[in-house]
């Protein structure tokens, strides 16, 4: 597992020094409606760390976007370390699965209206264990909605996922919603915030993540109310380290510390 890590890892730094470069985290799980300028790259990490009363787990998602045009940007989201650790049932350690998005911008801001942008995610089941992944593809159409506000950037998103249903498992396609916004305390320091939430998947008979004993469905979703914050620190020009704590309707609690690198251009 340490090899195909490293692979992943090595092949989206290698890709990225090849090109004109800007690096970042993502502080939020709330897209943005604001397309990379043309040829500019964003990667960047963060180590998910979340704790419930039916155990913990584990995550190191990657984030690497591509500006292609003015407006239509693609971002590649593998996730490249998963660990399920259950108090009680069976444990999984493994890749996780590679979503990848394409955005394009209808409407650029303006003074009283937002920027309109629509999008398109497919995840790709790159995960071989049944707790991590289902082993089928989903798709998602986004629309997004973005505006600066004075020292505000506010994001809200509606999105609907098409599941990709295992053979003999029921499945809900999910409606989903975010509202994020990120606050510009001074030039180093910046505040974050967002609320984001699904329906179920299955229809209220969820059972929690790594601990079915049917370890087809045990990544489906259930229906989910995530609550967010976090602070990101400039050390200095181009370096934001950042940490932030969700909260769901689960009583799962949720630390990401992240760090973003910013050189080679502006947005």
């Amino acid at each position: 597992m340490t090899l195909k890590i490293n692979g992943v890892v090595l092949g989206f730094a290698l890709l990225s020094a090849m090109l004109p470069f800007k690096a970042s985290a993502q502080v939020l799980e709330t897209e943005e409606s604001r397309p990379l300028p043309p040829r500019l790259v964003e990667i960047g990490t963060g180590l998910e760390f979340q704790t419930s009363k039916e155990g913990t787990e584990t995550a190191l998602p990657i984030a690497w976007e591509y500006g292609l045009t003015r407006r239509m940007t693609v971002l590649f989201e593998p996730v490249c370390f998963t660990g399920i650790r259950p108090n009680t049932g069976t444990r999984a350690t493994g890749l996780g699965d590679l979503e990848v998005t394409l955005f394009y911008q209808l409407m650029s801001e303006r003074s009283v209206v937002p920027a309109i942008t629509v999008s398109g995610e497919i995840k790709i089941p790159t995960a071989r264990n049944k707790l991590i992944g289902t082993g089928k593809p989903d798709f998602t159409p986004y629309l997004i909605a973005s505006k600066r506000t004075g020292r505000f950037f506010t994001s809200v998103n509606l999105s609907y996922t098409f599941i990709g249903k295992p053979p003999g498992v029921a499945a809900n396609n999910l409606f989903n919603y975010a509202l994020g916004t990120i606050f510009t305390v001074s030039p180093k320091h910046i505040l974050f915030a967002e609320v984001l939430g699904n329906t179920s998947a299955l229809g209220g008979n969820e059972t929690p993540e790594g601990t079915a004993s049917n370890a087809t469905t045990a990544e489906l979703a259930g229906g989910e109310t995530v609550g967010a914050l976090g602070y990101g620190y400039y050390a200095r020009r181009g370096l934001l380290l950042s940490l932030g704590v969700s909260y769901d309707n689960n009583q799962a609690v949720l630390l990401r510390p992240g760090i973003e690198w910013s050189f080679g251009g502006t947005r």
